[in-house]
């Protein structure tokens, strides 16, 4: 078979990595009531544009900073990100995370990474479940290269085993 035939590949992804200590998850109330903002604001699937329903419930992910890794993150380069627009997947997101309480955050006694990680207005990404989630599909199960291709292939590609490639909004 030449390479530039369609062909299946199957790749063993293992990480080793520390993460840092952090409390046990729990869903704070800043996270319900931006979870709730986010879903009126964006509405659709990041990947497939499936509008919430369409596809499942649609689930908010941690995006860009992932909630396990917050007690790592230099906030101070998050900030300059954020201040520079150049932090998140839609205009939207990057005008909040612009306009989020950077002094505040960043000076409060003590220091809570998660009033900005749990607001889903600035650090949220809508997904339908199997992009969240699923296996071959979701963001916390595959390679993010792989991952972000479904947004782009072409209507109508076998991606994997359980994905054939569909968009949902319309292009313009």
């Amino acid at each position: 078979m030449s390479v530039t035939d369609t062909h299946e590949e199957k790749e063993t992804l293992s990480v080793d990595i520390n993460l840092p200590g952090h409390d046990p998850r729990v869903t704070t109330p800043l996270f319900t009531h931006t979870r709730k903002a986010l879903l009126e604001r964006d509405q659709r699937c990041f990947i497939s544009g499936a509008l919430n329903g369409e596809d499942g419930p649609l689930e908010a992910h941690h995006f860009p900073i992932e909630r396990s890794l917050a007690e790592m993150i230099d906030w101070d380069l998050v900030r300059h990100d954020a201040l520079a627009g150049e932090l998140g997947v839609s205009q939207a997101q990057r005008d909040a995370a612009k306009a989020f309480d950077w002094d505040g955050f960043m000076a409060a006694k003590p220091f809570d990474p998660y009033t900005f990680v749990d607001n889903m207005l600035v650090n949220g990404l809508l997904l339908a479940k199997r992009f969240h989630i699923g296996k071959d599909e979701g963001i916390h199960a595959m390679p993010h290269p792989l991952w972000i291709a479904q947004k782009y292939g072409i209507e109508g590609y076998q991606f994997s085993d359980v994905e054939i490639i569909h968009h949902e909004q319309e292009k313009g």
